[in-house]
């Protein structure tokens, strides 16, 4: 197990014998790898398959999504880590990575480890710099490709197409994955169909979903996708970010109960037939499609002006671990990424692929969501909107989400709110540098 007063020492593949099947090496070693427990089925399945392939035996560890980060700072701040390789939500990873706590990869890559079949460069590679990269440096390996989708119902717009052109002189219906093009253009569609009784599903509840909702919207509207720019200074003050939060200050009006609806909240009225649209991650969407039919009921697209905010996981290594742990870490993290596995993961258990080659003809006709997140068919999958992921990102976030509820519940305007969180960003970076 890993334990910062040991630390780790050696070569990476020092002790490999046989580089053929490097892992033989390692039969009998024992790891703990840490996890959401969102996802302790699919780790358990892996962390199973790979032991018995292997010989190396892997013992899963889960961990509350609410309680994880923190948890693991605490574990590797005390000195003392339980865990050996881990799964890392995509704004964690500069609070791994900043201070060294994750395992640089790169020489493992160089090393008898590496799988010559494994080909890094399949992953697509706003997963690859975002899951696993920090300032140039290779630290995690991509697992799961979450991105955020509008979700319409196509049959109820049907229903509403004529009218809605005739006032209006556009289509009511969002291009095939290329989603509206601006969120004016959704908004106007929206307080149409509120007028027609349809109330659209909206995200305005204080709370972290609010930091997920409005990087969606100052990346149309700015063209930036980061909040920050490469020095870490805020954007907040950027054209077009005080439009962003003004379009969903808008949107509140024609939303169902949108001040109490969260993730669990604008997901089930999707379900359950009381919103015509949603902005929502890959587990809803997948939901969603089961109910309502692909390009029956249900359309799929990016969200308006094409920069959806980007979710995911990365694998990281714990830096501390015995040297000899590392390496059979690294053989897991690399085989559970696999091109073979990321179909497995996909296929088996939801978790959306993070390599181009996953997307194959068979898999997008069983499950046509892959077909959002295939970069051939859907080439906006590439341009996501980012949020902070740096080690201030719960600083950042709560800042914002605290603020923009108060602008949601009328209580202050769009720039008087944009430009109070700016400066408190610009605080924030300034004494965390």
């Amino acid at each position: 197990m890993g334990n910062l007063t040991g630390g780790g020492s050696g070569e990476p593949g020092g002790q490999v014998d046989d580089t053929a099947n490097p892992t033989g090496s390692y039969e009998g070693v024992e790891l703990n790898f840490a996890t959401s427990s969102n996802y302790i089925d699919a780790w358990n399945d892996l962390a199973s398959q790979f032991s018995e392939q292997s010989g190396i035996e892997v013992e899963v560890t889960s961990y509350a999504q609410s309680e994880m980060l923190t948890q693991l700072l605490n574990q590797f701040r005390a000195q003392e880590a339980s865990f050996d390789a881990f799964i890392s939500d995509v704004i964690w990873t500069g609070s791994f990575m900043q201070p060294g706590f994750a395992e640089d990869l790169g020489p493992y890559f160089d090393s008898p480890l590496a799988n010559a079949d494994y080909d890094y460069d399949d992953h697509l590679t706003v997963f690859a710099e975002n899951y696993g990269q920090w300032n140039g440096t290779r630290y995690g390996l991509p697992w799961y490709g979450d991105v955020m989708k509008l979700s319409v119902r196509k049959d109820v717009l049907e229903e509403h197409a004529d009218a809605y052109e005739s006032e209006h002189d556009e289509s009511i219906m969002p291009e095939m994955f290329g989603g509206y093009e601006s969120y004016a253009k959704y908004n106007r569609v929206a307080q149409f169909m509120h007028d027609q009784g349809w109330d659209m599903g909206l995200e305005g509840q204080r709370g972290w979903n609010i930091v997920y909702y409005y990087p969606n919207r100052f990346a149309a509207e700015t063209g930036e996708a980061s909040m920050l720019d490469d020095d870490g200074n805020s954007r907040l003050d950027a054209e077009g970010a005080t439009t962003a939060l003004q379009h969903y200050i808008d949107q509140v009006e024609w939303a169902r109960n949108p001040l109490s609806t969260g993730y669990t909240q604008s997901r089930d009225q999707f379900l359950d037939g009381n919103t015509w649209a949603v902005e929502q991650w890959g587990t809803a969407t997948a939901q969603f499609i089961d109910e309502w039919g692909w390009e029956e009921g249900v359309r799929v697209s990016l969200t308006p002006g094409g920069y959806p905010n980007l979710g995911g996981w990365g694998v990281l290594l714990n830096t501390y671990s015995n040297q000899e742990v590392k390496d059979a870490a690294f053989l897991f993290a690399q085989w559970a990424t696999s091109k073979e596995m990321d179909k497995y993961a996909f296929t088996e258990h939801g978790v959306t692929p993070t390599r181009r080659s996953s997307f194959t003809d068979e898999i997008k006709e069983e499950y046509p969501q892959a077909r959002y997140q295939d970069p051939e068919e859907n080439p906006g999958i590439e341009q996501l909107s980012l949020r902070p992921r740096n080690p201030s990102y719960q600083e950042l976030g709560d800042t914002m989400q605290v603020q923009i509820s108060d602008a949601l519940s009328g209580n202050t305007g769009a720039a008087e709110t944009m430009q109070s969180i700016h400066d408190e960003w610009e605080s924030i970076m300034s004494e965390n540098e």
